[in-house]
């Protein structure tokens, strides 16, 4: 397993309470701005993925791996590197709680 895999699997391993849960997706909520200009909340997208409803820790790995320059998209490595681990991690949660499309 790589790295980064099995660093964003350790760390998501961790329990939250739910205020601190509740504060990851506030601030993920917050932080999603530049993300739902191509990643709709309601999950439609003309060719973009859905991210919505996205388990966190298949979040954060897809994330890293942009980050890394493991997986390529111009537009997806700018964003995951701008981001730090507890950016990720909010998004991750906020994205996660949304439901996904029928």
């Amino acid at each position: 397993m790589n790295s980064i895999l099995s660093g964003a699997i350790a760390g998501l391993a961790m329990m939250l309470s739910g205020a601190e849960a509740d504060e990851l997706k506030d601030y993920g909520e917050y932080l999603s701005g530049e993300c739902t200009s191509c990643h709709k909340l309601d999950g439609s997208g003309d060719g973009i993925p859905s991210i919505v409803g996205w388990e966190p820790d298949l979040f954060i790995v897809t994330m890293k791996l942009f980050k890394s320059g493991e997986r390529e998209n111009p537009a997806m490595v700018s964003v995951a590197r701008s981001l730090d681990d507890e950016q990720l991690k909010a998004l991750a949660h906020f994205f996660g709680s949304l439901p996904e499309k029928d």
